[in-house]
């Protein structure tokens, strides 16, 4: 996944809440319901505005006290997962006005 200069933002059409600590997300288009808690319920909070990796890395190795190579690389597999689930969209920075 190159990432360089580029937003990782929530799909549109995505219903989501907070159950008992635990989202709850469902895609309409899809039909599809998908569950996120711990780190990757924190991760979806701050995708409400669209982050560059660099900003989710930071993010992330500052609150949970990981190493940053070892937080990239998990990142990046969570952010591949969300995307390839039609839950996130990445886009150039320079296409989010």
């Amino acid at each position: 996944m190159n990432t360089d200069n580029r937003l990782f933002m929530r799909q549109d059409g995505l219903v989501a809440t907070d159950m008992d600590g635990e989202t709850v997300m469902m895609s309409v288009e899809r039909g599809e319901y998908f569950g996120l808690s711990g780190i990757g319920g924190q991760i979806w909070a701050w995708l409400e505005q669209p982050r560059t990796l660099d900003q989710l890395v930071e993010s992330v190795c500052e609150t949970f006290e990981i190493e940053p190579a070892t937080g990239r690389a998990d990142l990046q597999r969570f952010l591949q997962s969300l995307q390839d689930n039609g839950l996130i969209k990445v886009v150039p920075a320079s296409a989010h006005v």
